[in-house]
C-alpha cells in the first residue's frame, strides 16, 4: 500500500498543539548534517514545490527534521535548545545552501561550531541566524505536505557495521531495471535469532544471514521487500552502534523502518512476491575448488582487460580446472589454440581433469570482490544449467551463517573442443 496526501493516518498527523511557529538553536554542523541525511527523502525533481521541503518540528527538547516523497521518509532527531515549540515546512535546498553560504571563507572547524538558529518572526516568516547574519527562508503550507509516518514496532536489532557491510555485498547482485522492482529489491527475512538479506537479478543471487536480537510477533518468520537502492543510501548515513528493524505487520507488511541512532528511514514495501531464493540454493556440490582469492581476482581482471583490448564488448572468461591448478582465460574468437594463461595452485575435489566454467567476467569479479578472505571456495554442479556458488569456507553450503554468492555460468556449446567458441553462449536464468 502506498500512502497518499489524501489518506493520512491519525498517528502521522501533526500534533494540534504545535503551530507553524518555532525557535530552536543547535550548532551549524549538526543542522547541516541532518539536512543532508533527510535530503535522501527529497525528490530530485519534485512535481510540486512543497515536496522539495523539509519539515522541522521542535518539541520536548529536541528537533525532528523529516522529508518524504510518499514512498520513502527519512527522519533525523537532533538535540538543541527549543525556545518555541512548533512546526515549519521550509525549502530543503535553500536552507541547506544558506548554511554553507553564510560561513563561506570560514575554516571548517570554526564554521561547524557556530550556533545556528531557525525561528519565525512575528509575521510568521522563517529566518536563519548564523555567523552574524539573519536571512529569510522560503516556507510552504504544512497542510500541503504528506503526513510523516511514525516508526513501526521493532522486530529485530543487528550490529550496524555488519548490517552495512552485508547490505553492500548483497546489493551487488540486485537488478538495475526500475521497471522490474522485484529484481531491484532487497529482501529482508526475520527469523528467531537472525536477519537474512537477499537480492537477485535472475542471473546472480547473494544471501547474507546476520545474527540478531529478534522479537517476531505472531509468526515464526517475517518477510519484506524494499527498494534496495533507497535503503543503501540512507544506511551510509547511520552512525549508531545498532540498527533496529521494524515492520508494521508481520504477515503482510506495507512499511519497513530502519532506525540507527538519531536516523530513521521508513519505506513502503514492494508489492510483489519475493524470489524463493532458498529453492535456488543447491543442497550440495558435485565438485569443490578451493584456491587463493587474490590471485584468482587478479587473473580475472587481466582476462577482462584482454577482452577489452581485443574489443570483445560482451566477452567471456573460462575458469579451467586441471591437475591441481586453476587458470582464468579470456574466450577469444581468433587464434584460440594460441591462448594460454598462467595457473595457480588449487585444491580440487569431485571435478574431472580439464573441467571448465564460463562466466561473464563482470559477474565473476563482483562475486570475488564480495569476499575478503585469503581463499575462496567454488561449489560447482553437474550441469551448466545449475548455479555456481561461491563461499568463504569449504563448508559454506551447509553453514547457516555463511554468506553465499551464486552466479549462473554461461552455457558452453556441446562438443566445443577449444577454449573459445564463436557463439556468444546463452546465460541461464537463476532457477532455470
Amino acid at each position: 500500500m502506498t500512502a497518499t496526501a489524501e489518506t493520512p493516518t491519525a498517528a502521522s498527523l501533526p500534533r494540534p498543539a504545535l503551530a507553524a511557529r518555532l525557535s530552536f538553536t543547535t550548532d551549524r554542523a549538526t543542522l547541516a548534517d541532518a539536512l543532508t541525511t533527510v535530503g535522501l527523502g527529497v525528490p530530485t525533481r519534485p512535481v510540486l514545490p512543497t515536496l522539495g521541503g523539509a519539515r522541522l518540528e521542535a518539541s520536548e527538547g529536541h528537533l525532528t527534521i523529516s522529508a518524504t516523497d510518499y514512498e520513502t521518509t527519512v527522519t533525523v532527531r537532533i538535540p538543541g535548545t527549543v525556545q518555541v515549540a512548533g512546526i515549519l515546512l521550509v525549502d530543503h535546498g535553500e536552507i541547506s545552501k544558506l548554511l554553507g553560504a553564510l560561513v563561506k571563507g570560514t575554516g571548517k572547524r570554526e564554521a561547524d561550531a557556530l550556533p545556528a538558529t531557525v525561528r519565525t518572526l512575528d509575521d510568521g516568516t522563517p529566518i536563519v541566524d548564523l555567523a552574524g547574519y539573519t536571512m529569510p527562508v522560503t516556507a510552504y503550507p504544512l497542510e500541503d505536505y504528506p503526513p510523516i509516518p511514525e516508526a513501526v514496532p521493532t522486530l529485530a536489532e543487528v550490529d550496524r557495521d555488519a548490517f552495512a557491510r552485508d547490505m553492500a555485498r548483497v546489493m551487488i547482485t540486485a537488478g538495475k531495471d526500475d521497471t522490474l522492482p522485484v529484481l531491484t529489491a532487497l529482501g529482508l527475512e526475520i527469523t528467531p535469532g537472525a536477519v537474512t538479506m537477499a537480492a537477485t537479478d535472475r542471473y546472480r543471487l547473494a544471501v547474507a544471514p546476520l545474527p540478531a536480537v529478534t522479537a517476531v510477533r505472531g509468526a515464526q518468520n517475517a518477510r519484506a521487500l524494499v527498494l534496495g537502492h533507497v535503503v543503501t543510501r540512507v544506511v551510509k548515513r547511520f552512525t549508531g552502534d545498532r540498527v533496529r528493524i521494524g515492520l508494521d505487520d508481520v504477515t503482510a507488511p506495507s512499511m519497513v523502518s530502519l532506525t540507527c541512532g538519531p536516523v530513521t528511514v521508513s519505506v513502503h514495501t514492494v508489492d510483489a512476491q519475493a524470489p524463493p531464493y532458498k529453492q535456488l540454493l543447491p543442497d550440495g556440490a558435485a565438485g569443490i575448488v578451493r584456491t587463493g582469492r587474490d590471485a584468482l581476482l587478479t587473473a580475472t581482471r587481466r582476462a577482462a582487460a584482454v577482452l577489452d583490448a581485443k574489443r570483445h564488448k560482451n566477452g567471456q572468461v573460462d575458469v579451467i580446472m586441471s591437475g591441481g591448478s586453476v587458470s582464468v582465460t579470456p574466450v577469444l574468437a581468433e587464434n584460440t589454440v594460441a591462448v594460454t594463461a598462467p595457473t595457480q595452485p588449487a585444491t580440487i575435489e569431485g571435478i574431472s581433469d580439464g573441467h571448465r566454467l564460463r562466466f561473464n567476467p563482470a559477474y565473476l569479479l563482483d562475486a570475488l570482490n564480495t569476499f575478503t578472505g585469503d581463499t575462496i571456495t567454488v561449489h560447482t554442479q553437474s550441469t551448466a544449467s545449475r548455479p555456481v556458488v561461491f563461499t568463504n569456507a569449504a563448508d559454506g553450503l551447509t553453514d547457516p551463517a555463511a554468506f553465499l554468492h551464486l552466479v549462473m555460468g554461461v552455457r558452453i556449446p556441446q562438443g566445443e573442443n577449444h577454449i573459445h567458441t564463436r557463439e556468444a553462449g546463452n546465460r541461464v536464468p537463476v532457477g532455470a
